[in-house]
């Protein structure tokens, strides 16, 4: 399967954190108290609060030591006693932000929370209770736990929602895609689950239209005998689509992302970011924990054909004397190197799943790399480990370099007719190579105009592509189809503004993702709305 370019993205761009003067807890015990938020699935950013008293604005922006889960943040810091507002997170501005107490040789656990975009350039920062998050506060204080004159924390629990926070300008953003949108809502007569979402005041109900507004994560989903197709999303959901266009939600016990979903005679199994793989044998109604590989681990792939499993991690972690390259990457000092693990196991219970290889990836590795995408087809698994492909054939183990230019951005292999697509998007200096012998000899062919984002040949001769058309204060998505007699692309169709476009499979509708979660459909030439979030 092939994991989707935004969620690598996310990971690939975790905010620095500033170093600060280190805090000696035995000396501000006596008139501090220490105070701690946790962000376990990432995006965090320092949290901005005020004296309710009068003086300056704080920073709560000191890391915290958090348990290894990837993309977890925490951060904690020691304030003078007293009663504080939250007014920011970050550069966002937090208007009548939830007040918290401060005693001195208390800590104060302000809990965990996570950003949602709610539309109109507005985050709502909500928390997030659950389980899985509980052991953050614990270990951010285990360090002094011993000069608190008492352990238990002084916990801010929120029974509202915040009002959201507006992030740059005003406005929805949706341009045409709007008539398309009220549209769909006369035909099926529903309110709008975005407004819902926003007008939300229990933190439970906030999420649970969250979940449903989840968009799919990747463009490989799992697909089942009856046509129905599985895409991962984040807060713990598989978004359903059946045949005729019908979305609806699958819920797991997890908030986290779900990166990777396979089928495999009747069950549904599900990777998450924090290295958990879980399996329903219910069409998704019960899960249950089949795989754990560690929580920095974020499962991107899982793929199964004959009796062979395949699993790829990928683990971001910081390396200061890795190679960085020149330009850009040398500006990235925040930019992290990874490591790609490729797991393969026969049993059906993933209990002999034993690591096959391991790719080092250096920062200057991960620029113009479209994440990790691995498929098995025929019986090899094809992965692009940064930019470079590789190829393992699963039944010898044996694997093979297959990069048909000295880099690569993406692969696609088409499943029916073993097509290999490799892309090189760069501008001006893009390429594109088939290849029809699994990647043992390539052939370059046109490429499509740039800025390319995607390209897929269904064949030798026939094949798709998606560029984003940039003008001078905005930009289109465009479709292209080839044209082997001139060896080039033929502009086929457009996307509504700002939607972005998904192809799954040559027998399945284009897919755009709308800004407001909204889900639109290609029947027939015409834009049609499949989901509307409104």
């Amino acid at each position: 399967m092939r994991s989707c370019l935004l969620a690598v993205a996310l990971m690939l761009s975790l905010p620095a954190v500033a170093k600060d003067t280190p805090q000696d807890p035995a000396q501000l015990a006596r008139t501090h108290g220490y105070v701690h938020i946790a962000f376990p699935k990432g995006g965090g950013d320092a949290l901005v609060v005020s004296p309710v008293a009068g003086g300056k604005d704080l920073k709560i922006d000191t890391p915290a030591a958090v348990p290894p889960v990837a993309n977890a943040l925490a951060y904690g810091k020691w304030l003078p006693a007293g009663t504080y507002r939250i007014t920011g997170w970050g550069a966002l501005k937090w208007e009548n932000g939830p007040q918290f107490e401060v005693k001195a040789g208390r800590a104060t656990d302000i809990g965990d929370f996570t950003g949602v975009n709610v539309g109109g350039y507005q985050m709502v920062l909500v928390p997030i209770p659950h389980a899985e998050n509980q052991s953050t506060y614990a270990a951010a204080t285990k360090s002094f736990a011993a000069v608190l004159s008492d352990p238990a924390p002084i916990s801010l629990s929120l029974s509202t929602v915040s009002p959201a926070m507006v992030m740059g300008q005003k406005g929805s953003g949706l341009g045409l895609i709007v008539d398309l949108m009220l549209a769909y809502d006369r035909k099926i007569n529903k309110p709008s689950t975005q407004e819902a979402m926003k007008a939300a005041k229990d933190p439970a109900e906030f999420l649970r239209l969250a979940r449903t507004l989840a968009l799919p994560l990747q463009d490989e989903p799992a697909r089942t005998s009856d046509g129905a197709m599985y895409f991962p999303a984040d807060f713990g959901q598989l978004r359903k689509r059946t045949p005729d266009g019908q979305w609806s939600n699958v819920g797991i016990d997890t908030l986290r992302q779900i990166l990777a979903v396979e089928e495999a005679d009747g069950r549904l199994l599900a990777g998450s970011d924090d290295g958990h793989i879980r399996e329903s044998l219910d069409d998704g109604a019960t899960w249950h924990e089949v795989k754990a590989l560690g929580g920095m681990q974020s499962i991107v792939d899982i793929d199964h054909a004959g009796n062979a499993w395949v699993v790829t991690t990928i683990e971001m972690f910081d390396d200061p004397d890795a190679p960085r390259g020149g330009g850009l990457v040398v500006a990235m000092k925040g930019a992290k190197s990874a490591r790609l693990r490729v797991y393969k196991g026969s049993q059906p219970d993933l209990g002999d799943l034993m690591l096959s290889r391991e790719f080092v990836l250096a920062p200057r590795d991960l620029v113009g790399w479209q994440g990790a995408r691995g498929q098995l087809v025929d019986g090899y698994y094809h992965l692009t480990a940064g930019t470079s492909l590789q190829r393992l054939d699963v039944a010898t183990g044996q694997w093979k370099t297959t990069t048909p230019n000295e880099r690569i951005s993406s692969l696609r292999v088409d499943p029916s007719s073993g097509v290999l697509t490799a892309l090189w998007s760069q501008g001006a200096f893009s390429k594109v190579f088939v290849s029809s012998n699994r990647g043992d000899r390539w052939d370059q062919i046109g490429r499509p105009p740039y800025i390319i984002f995607d390209v897929q040949m269904d064949t030798q001769n026939s094949g798709w592509a998606s560029r984003w058309n940039m003008g001078a204060f905005g930009g289109t998505w465009e479709t292209y189809a080839f044209e082997p007699a001139k060896n080039d692309w033929n502009k086929s169709g457009e996307a509504p503004f700002n939607c972005k476009l998904m192809r799954v499979a040559k027998d399945v509708p284009v897919l755009c993702l709308a800004p407001d979660a909204s889900i639109l459909g290609l029947h027939a030439g015409k834009w049609e709305a499949e989901f509307s979030a409104m």
